[in-house]
């Protein structure tokens, strides 16, 4: 038990605010010296620590993204800047990957550790996750695109793990998005864009204003209103997917295509489903089979290229209050409220038509286990001239496109107060924060019984489906809703001060309880749980859980020119156990303009709440079977079942971080920071290429060919991991009279190692620079340009990510290229009040490189990095009163 922990916790708490007290000077300020103290701009808190400091040369590697760097970066959400940063490695996902429950969201994952080990606040304080967990069930995280842009003062990335100071989640760092303060004003602004090649066009609108001083009026109240929408990209938009057909890249055939159009399967030979004219069904060619899935025989084929969305459409409408209230000249109260809209629409590029094929399946209604669907055209079917049963594979055109539309309603409502003395502040908090989520799908799907019938009587005209009569249809069609919720609620009380005087200074402190209760619901489709659906895909959450926590920090300062930082806090979860995370920093400035500094610590991430709950996923996707009867080593598409572990033990950390930063000049500043992360009980589920190779009979389900029908895996807690590597960050500023002032600027990161099982109980294999299990490039740095005079302000900032090796090598691919993209902006501000902008964002209309492990129904290259948006152009102004 954890009791005894957080209670000594509690009281190191309270211990701190009388030693504050009894530590003060004889000497009182005056009410306007403290509430000067209280806004003074050089003591600030910077993400990672709860205490007020004047250096902001911290303990550990903070990333700062101001908001002139956010209006001319060329980004035009959240999201987009933020995965562009470069400890953002690898192995995470964004909006373009619109094949999962979490179509149109985007979260953020440092370090190669996919997004549920980064933790997301807005002003310090946690936000509900989205309710739609991402990677399966495994990715709880919070949807980037929910949280205001216009509003964000700056960006704060801690690159360093943070459990000590805020709990579960921070093992790969915090991404902290601070709103404007005291902001006295109004702007307005709107922007548009198109693309080169066509397509995405999309349109801006933001309104915010500010009223009130709080130094001379005592109140401050900011209200942002913010507009965003984009229209949906397709594949058969861009030159290089929309014939579907890569036989000429390495590993390429006609990936875009599927073969399963209208055709019988006879002895393992496909066999074109042909009218008496030796016609396919409209919309079908006839082709050869081999191209596209290896069989042997002719086919009735389908490009996807028309029904498949590389880019969703997006609808974004997001409304922010902020207020604070000058209640006395030391304590104040404050309260935000946030309401974000978001819908976005896509086509199921993996099924954009219902395809009854081998391998399908439904829940049985009455015990809730999945049994396969029969895929047999009866004998007497009028469309089967063989006289028995014979397996086809057809797609209904007629019962609709798998459109997509995705609706999201997110909000956090907080109210707080908080006071200061003379040394030491205090904060107390409430907040409820919550995420809505509806798919619909308006078609593509099939009522199981009701088709069967109708191949039993002949009412379905397969060879000409317009002739179909439109009752049989309604019978068939289905078109489902998937609602989710995500819940939080919390309150929290913190304190901060100096408690005493050592021959080097004062000891700085904070200390704070919080209380949260989580809980997550996804439910299936009433259609799936009647056993209604065929080819399921079930995101089955249901699951809560209450964290009591209590922590402690303490800046020491051993010399003048050197400080040691302890911290340590307690967790406790209604659901698992208990966790407790110390860490410990040390900083040392042996010259003035010369900074080490180096921390170490243990952190934890609590299984998520669909990772730890009876939740069950059925998912379809593709993968390498080198056993295929057909075409070994060809990448085919089961149904894959993943179940939920309620037994999982908590993620364990330990996290360093040594680092060395000049400043030899108030324009020029380097820092250098090695890290390492070492994680065990790692929670995930086996490979899916590594069950297939190892085809054991309990997990990999095949037909009486050999065929592979469906991949079974479970969350478990596997064995371990270990990632480190290097950040560089750099910025230098050239002042002059007559040419304005130039800047440059770099962050870069360099993954050293990324070592995990392959495999439950496997051997650590190192990902880093491959994309062995996940794509992990090595390199990855963002360098900017800037250049400022008078009316004029200009930027170019050009983002760089290293090539990787193909593992194991695929068509004779054994690496993918690296990627340049060059993002232009430009601004001109000689109307009074009034700036004019126009950026460029991908210049040189870069494509992704090509990946031979990803030809698929979507594209040629590995989407969760990489889009096809190509050369981008937007024009907007900004006027400000």
């Amino acid at each position: 038990m954890i009791r005894p922990s957080l209670t000594v916790l509690a009281f190191l708490s309270a211990a701190g605010a009388c030693g504050a007290a009894q530590a003060r000077s004889d000497e009182n300020l005056t009410d306007q010296a403290q509430v000067a103290a209280a806004h003074s701009v050089a003591d600030v808190v910077v993400t990672g620590s709860n205490i007020r400091r004047a250096n902001t040369e911290g303990f550990n590697p903070v990333q700062v993204i101001g908001r002139e760097e956010l209006e001319s970066s060329g980004k035009s959400t959240t999201a987009d800047l933020l995965r562009s940063i470069s400890a953002n490695t690898g192995n995470g996902s964004n909006e373009t990957q619109n094949s999962g429950w979490s179509s149109g969201a985007a979260g953020i994952g440092l370090r190669g550790l996919s997004q549920k080990n980064t933790l997301v606040l807005l002003n310090g304080r946690r936000v509900a996750n989205y309710g739609f967990p991402g990677g399966g069930l495994s990715d709880t995280f919070v949807n980037l695109n929910a949280l205001p842009m216009v509003a964000t003062q700056r960006l704060e990335v801690l690159k360093d793990g943070a459990s000590a100071v805020y709990g579960s989640d921070a093992v790969a760092g915090v991404t902290n998005i601070i709103t404007r303060q005291n902001f006295q004003g109004l702007e307005f602004g709107a922007s548009y864009g198109l693309a080169d090649q066509g397509g995405l066009e999309t349109s801006t609108a933001k309104l915010v204003a500010g009223h009130g001083d709080l130094e001379t009026d005592g109140y401050n109240i900011l209200l942002s209103l913010e507009a965003y929408t984009r229209n949906r990209l397709d594949q058969d938009q861009r030159d290089l997917t929309k014939s579907g057909i890569y036989d000429d890249l390495p590993g390429g055939r006609w990936n875009g295509w599927s073969a399963k159009g209208a055709r019988f399967l006879v002895d393992g030979r496909s066999v074109p489903f042909l009218n008496a004219q030796g016609q396919c069904p409209e919309g079908m060619v006839l082709t050869a089979s081999a191209p596209i899935d290896g069989l042997s025989g002719d086919t009735c084929a389908i490009n996807l290229a028309p029904h498949t969305t590389l880019i969703p459409s997006t609808d974004r409408y997001q409304a922010y209050l902020f207020g604070t209230k000058r209640l006395t000249p030391q304590i104040e109260a404050f309260g935000e409220v946030l309401y974000s809209y978001v819908e976005g629409a896509s086509l199921f590029g993996s099924s954009p038509f219902f395809t009854l094929e081998g391998g399908r399946f439904a829940l049985n209604a009455e015990t809730g286990l999945a049994e396969p669907v029969s895929n047999l055209l009866p004998a007497n079917n009028p469309y089967n001239p063989y006289g028995v049963a014979t397996p086809i594979e057809y797609t209904f055109f007629d019962l609709g496109r798998t459109l997509k539309t995705n609706e999201s309603k997110s909000y956090r409502a907080l109210a707080g107060v908080r006071g200061r003395h003379d040394r030491f502040d205090w904060e107390a908090a409430v907040f409820a924060s919550g995420s809505d989520e509806r798919e619909t799908v308006s078609g593509g799907f099939a009522h199981r019984w009701n088709l069967a019938d109708a191949l039993a009587n002949g009412t379905l005209n397969l060879h000409e489906p317009g002739a179909t009569p439109q009752a049989v249809l309604d019978g068939i069609r289905l078109s489902t809703l998937r609602p989710a919720e995500s819940r939080l609620y919390g309150a929290d009380f913190k304190i901060s001060g100096e408690l005493f005087n050592l021959p080097a200074g004062q000891i700085g402190y904070a200390a704070g309880v919080e209380f949260r209760h989580e809980s997550l619901v996804s439910s299936n489709p009433w259609q799936i749980d009647a056993g209604l659906q065929i080819r399921p895909a079930i995101a089955a959450v249901d699951g809560e859980r209450d964290v009591w926590a209590a922590y402690a920090e303490f800046n020491i300062p051993v010399l003048s020119n050197l400080d040691i930082q302890v911290a340590a806090r307690a967790d406790e979860y209604s659901d698992f156990g208990s966790a407790f995370s110390p860490k410990a920093g040390v900083r040392w400035k042996p010259l003035e303009w010369l900074a080490l500094r180096a921390s170490a610590s243990r952190g934890f991430r609590a299984p998520s709440l669909s990772e730890n709950s009876a939740s069950t996923m059925i998912s379809y996707g593709s993968v390498i079977d080198p056993y295929d009867p057909d075409l070994p080593n060809s990448r085919q598409s089961p149904t894959f079942f993943t179940v939920g572990n309620t037994d999982l033990e908590p993620e364990k950390t330990r996290s360093y971080n040594l680092g060395v930063v000049f400043t030899p000049t108030r324009d020029t500043a380097l820092s250098i920071d090695w890290y390492q992360i070492k994680l065990d009980n790692l929670i995930g589920t086996g490979n899916t290429t590594a069950i297939v190779q190892g085809n054991d009979p309990a997990d990999v389900v095949r037909d009486e060919r050999g065929k592979l029908q469906a991949v079974y895996n479970r969350y478990r807690n596997l064995t371990a991991l270990e990632t480190s590597g290097i950040d560089v960050d750099f910025s230098q500023r050239w002042r002059t009279d007559g040419w304005g002032t130039f800047t440059a600027s770099s962050a870069y990161t360099h993954l050293l190692e990324y070592k995990r099982p392959n495999a439950a109980g496997g051997p650590l294999l190192d990902y880093a620079g491959s994309n062995r299990g996940a794509t992990l490039p090595a390199h990855k740095a963002t360098t900017r340009l800037a250049w400022n005079r008078d009316v004029f302000d200009a930027n170019l900032t050009w983002y760089y990510t290293s090539g990787y090796d193909q593992v194991p090598e695929v068509g004779g691919q054994s690496r993918v290229d690296a990627y340049h993209q060059f993002d232009l902006y430009a601004a001109w501000s000689g109307l009074e009040r009034v700036t004019l902008y126009a950026k460029i964002e991908n210049l040189l209309d870069e494509a992704p490189p090509h990946d031979a492990s990803f030809p698929g129904v979507r594209a040629p290259y590995d989407f969760g990095q990489y889009d096809l948006r190509g050369r981008y152009f937007r024009v907007g102004f900004d006027v400000r009163f």
